[in-house]
């Protein structure tokens, strides 16, 4: 099986072709603010580097979100650019489950991404990865009292402290996510949207 993984939901690219659980080609860079510019060559130069082409895609993995809005919609957009173009359906994949299978061997994980300067995404998750909570936008308090409650080991896209807490930074582990994700259910490519885990109303209007 060969899979296209698209994740640009954050400042941190990753985009890759693994087939039949080894990496054939891999780009992964910070590239924060110019999703725009470069996310499109970096998919056709994988593939190119790869030495395929995009028929011979099984399927396309893409990072819906939660993230940064705008390469989150990049990210959704090229995956349902190449879906329609090779008439290939599309796995959703989340970017805070995504942080979290890039770690082992922890008993609870919570994944952390900020969404502004007062409020995070979060998710919690076993040493299985299924949800603990399920994935929401929080605020500062609110999550120093789920790591309070639940004690996870925390990741994140990036170094950061909250408080006496320090986020993990991971580099994504392609080939276990997209092991993880390649039997999930699939998404028509007309019907695949991002997934901006909407901010609480109270915390929008901050």
């Amino acid at each position: 099986m060969i899979s296209l993984f698209i994740d640009t939901s954050t400042k941190n690219v990753s985009i890759s072709i693994v087939k039949d659980d080894k990496i054939l080609s891999l780009i992964q860079e910070e590239i924060c603010n110019e999703h725009s510019k470069y996310a499109t060559s970096y998919v056709k130069k994988v593939i190119d580097e790869a030495n395929i082409d995009a028929n011979d895609l099984d399927n396309i993995l893409v990072v819906t979100g939660p993230g940064s809005f705008t390469g989150v919609r990049i990210g959704v957009t090229i995956a349902k650019t190449y879906g329609y173009l090779i008439n290939k359906e599309i796995i959703a994949v989340s970017s805070l489950k995504s942080l979290a299978l890039s770690v082992s061997d922890k008993d609870i994980v919570m994944s952390v991404i900020a969404a502004n300067k007062s409020s995070y995404y979060v998710g919690v998750y076993d040493s299985k990865y299924n949800d603990i909570i399920c994935e929401q936008c929080v605020s500062n308090t609110r999550l120093l009292e789920l790591i309070d409650e639940y004690n996870p080991y925390i990741v994140s896209d990036n170094f950061n402290v909250l408080g006496r807490y320090k986020f993990n930074k991971v580099n994504l582990d392609i080939l276990k996510i997209v092991d993880y994700y390649k039997d999930k259910d699939t998404i028509n490519y007309h019907a695949l949207v991002p997934n901006y885990l909407k901010l609480p109303q109270a915390l929008e209007n901050k």
